[in-house]
C-alpha cells in the first residue's frame, strides 16, 4: 500500500517542482527584461531585449506563438495607427509645425508662469491629438532651447513635459498606445465625452501643482526678444500650411472617420500620404529629411506582448479578479480598479500592465467605466516612477542631451505627492460623468 501511495505522490511531485520552475523562470524572465529596458546597458534598444526574452519564452514553452499572435491580431489597428502617427509626426517636424509652435507659445508668455502655462497647453494638445510620444520626443527638445535662449531654469518646463505627456493622454484613444490597446472598440466620441470632464480636472490640478512644486523658479518677466519670430522659424510657409491643414482635417477624421466606418489608421494614412506629397514637391522630403522615426518601438511592443502572455499563462491575475470583483460602491469601485493599474503601472510599466488590466477587465466583464478608471491608473499612475512609462524615459534623456538634465529622482520628489491628487480628480470626474 505504502508502495502505491509512494509511486502516486512521485508524479504530483514532479508537477510541482515543474510548475515551480515554471513560475521562477517566468518572473525572473520578465524582472530581468523590465531592468535592461529601462537601464539599456550598452545603449541596446528596447525591443532587441524584449524579443529576445520572448524567443526565450517562446523556446521554454513558457507562452506558445499562437498565443502571440493572436495578441497581434487583437492590436494590430492600434500598432497599424501607431505607425501612421509616427509617420505624421516626423513630416510635421519636417514642416517646422513644431519648432513655430514652441516659439509662439514661449514668446506669447510675458512671465515664468505664463511660460508654464503655455507649454503645458502646448503639450497637451500636441499629446492629446498626436500621442504623448511626439511631446517627448519631438516637443522637449525645442521646450529646453527655447527656455535656454530665455536664461531661465529649465527644471520647471522639463517637469511639464515629463508629467502632461502622461497625463494629459486620457482624452482620446489616439492619445496613448494604452488607450488604443484597451478602448479600440470604443467610438472616439463616446470616449471623449466620458473622459473630457476628467482630463480637464487633472489638467487644472497638474498646472496648480507644478506651479506650487516650481514656485521659486519661475521668473517674475522674461526677455522674449531672445526668440526669434514664430513666422521665422518656418522654412517652407505652403509646406507648413499644408502641415497645419492635414492636422485639422485629421482631428475631424478621428470623430467622422469611426462614424462612416473609417478606421482612425486609415485616415491618419490618408493624412500622411498628403503630406507627404507636398512635402516631395516643395523638396523638404527626402532621405534625410524626415527625423524621430522610431520603428523600434514594434519589436518592443510584439516582444512585450509575448513576456505578459506568459506571465499571464502562470494564473497569477485569478486573485486579483477575485478580489476586484468584491460588491463596492461606484465611486470606491472605480478606485479599486484605477488603484491596481496604478500600483502595475508604476511597479512594472504602463504598457505590461494595461495588458494585465485588459485580461482582468475582461474576466470581470467591467463595462467601460471600468476601462475609464483603468486607464486613469495607467495614464497617470505610471507617473510615479521613472520606468513607469518610456515617455518619461524619452523626456529626460532628450533633457539631458541638451544640457539640461533632471534626476529622475526629482520627478519622484514631485509625483509621490502630485500624482496621488491628480488620480483622485480624475476618479472624481469620472464618477461625477457618470
Amino acid at each position: 500500500m505504502d508502495l502505491v501511495l509512494g509511486r502516486a505522490a512521485h508524479p504530483t511531485r514532479l508537477r510541482v517542482a515543474f510548475t515551480s520552475l515554471r513560475t521562477l523562470l517566468t518572473l525572473v524572465l520578465f524582472a530581468v527584461t523590465l531592468a535592461a529596458v529601462v537601464l539599456r546597458p550598452r545603449g541596446i534598444a528596447a525591443g532587441w531585449w524584449t524579443c529576445g526574452a520572448a524567443a526565450i519564452a517562446l523556446a521554454a514553452g513558457l507562452v506558445h506563438p499562437g498565443e502571440v499572435w493572436g495578441l497581434v491580431l487583437v492590436a494590430k489597428e492600434a500598432l497599424l495607427f501607431l505607425l501612421a502617427l509616427l509617420v505624421l509626426s516626423a513630416l510635421l517636424e519636417a514642416s517646422g509645425f513644431f519648432e513655430w509652435a514652441a516659439v509662439l507659445a514661449a514668446r506669447s508668455a510675458g512671465s515664468g508662469a505664463g511660460l508654464l502655462r503655455n507649454l503645458l497647453l502646448l503639450g497637451a494638445l500636441i499629446t492629446m491629438v498626436l500621442s504623448l510620444d511626439t511631446t517627448a520626443v519631438i516637443l522637449t527638445p525645442l521646450v529646453v532651447a527655447a527656455v535656454q535662449r530665455l536664461e531661465v531654469p529649465a527644471r520647471p518646463y522639463v517637469l511639464v513635459c515629463v508629467f502632461v505627456s502622461n497625463v494629459a493622454s486620457l482624452l482620446l484613444p489616439v492619445s496613448n498606445l494604452t488607450n488604443l490597446l484597451l478602448a479600440a472598440h470604443v467610438p472616439p466620441a463616446r470616449f471623449a465625452a466620458a473622459m473630457a470632464f476628467p482630463q480637464l480636472l487633472v489638467l487644472l490640478v497638474l498646472w496648480a501643482g507644478l506651479r506650487l512644486a516650481c514656485r521659486r523658479e519661475l521668473a517674475g518677466s522674461l526677455d522674449t526678444r531672445r526668440l526669434p519670430p514664430a513666422a521665422s522659424v518656418v522654412a517652407d510657409r505652403p509646406f507648413f500650411l499644408a502641415a497645419c491643414g492635414v492636422l485639422v482635417l485629421l482631428v475631424l477624421g478621428y470623430f467622422v472617420g469611426p462614424a462612416l466606418g473609417v478606421p482612425v489608421w486609415l485616415t491618419t494614412f490618408a493624412g500622411v500620404g498628403v503630406l507627404a506629397l507636398v512635402g516631395l514637391a516643395r523638396r523638404r522630403v527626402g532621405r534625410n529629411g524626415v527625423h524621430h522615426l522610431s520603428l523600434g518601438v514594434f519589436p518592443f511592443v510584439v516582444g512585450l506582448f509575448a513576456l505578459v502572455q506568459a506571465v499571464e499563462n502562470l494564473g497569477l491575475a485569478r486573485p486579483l479578479v477575485r478580489w476586484l470583483a468584491e460588491p463596492r460602491p461606484p465611486l470606491l469601485g472605480l478606485g479599486a480598479i484605477a488603484g491596481v493599474a496604478s500600483i502595475a503601472s508604476s511597479a512594472l510599466n504602463n504598457l505590461p500592465a494595461t495588458l494585465l488590466m485588459r485580461s482582468v477587465l475582461g474576466a470581470l466583464h467591467s463595462p467601460e467605466r471600468g476601462m475609464h478608471a483603468a486607464l486613469i491608473g495607467t495614464n497617470i499612475g505610471s507617473c510615479l516612477t521613472p520606468h513607469g512609462t518610456l515617455a518619461t524615459l524619452l523626456v529626460l534623456a532628450a533633457a539631458a542631451r541638451r544640457g539640461a538634465d533632471l534626476p529622475p529622482l526629482e520627478v519622484v520628489k514631485v509625483a509621490l505627492w502630485l500624482v496621488p491628487v491628480m488620480l483622485v480628480a480624475g476618479l472624481l470626474g469620472l464618477w461625477a460623468v457618470g
